[in-house]
């Protein structure tokens, strides 16, 4: 049964996300610019980010040489420089929004 307040935050909200990490922030931030007029509840279980997240930068790792040429062979040679092209575009964008310095991000090469 939901309490009076979670009954007011929830059908207050014309969207709610679940996990305030850098991927439900993220999509908070594109609806936000899409329906700029909208609601958004972000739900997060820890009371200080503790998740994934906010310990690494496996978000920012394109992976091996192998995992590469494993791409390749599943998914062709195309594809998978298509989707190394669309990994380093979402690390764009999410450098542009959110400084390096904040997630602890250092490009290696």
């Amino acid at each position: 049964m939901l309490s009076f307040w979670e009954k007011e935050w929830l059908s207050a909200s014309d969207f709610c996300i679940v996990g305030a990490g850098i991927i439900g922030i993220s999509t908070a931030i594109e609806l936000k610019m899409k329906y700029p007029k909208s609601t958004i509840l972000v739900l997060e279980k820890a009371a200080l980010l503790s998740g994934a997240s906010s310990r690494n930068a496996g978000f920012a790792c394109f992976g091996s040489l192998s995992e590469f040429s494993s791409d390749c062979n599943s998914i062709g040679e195309d594809g998978a420089v298509e989707l190394v092209k669309m990994r380093k575009e979402g690390l764009d964008l999410m450098l542009n929004r959110v400084s390096s310095h904040y997630v602890g991000y250092e490009s290696c090469g």
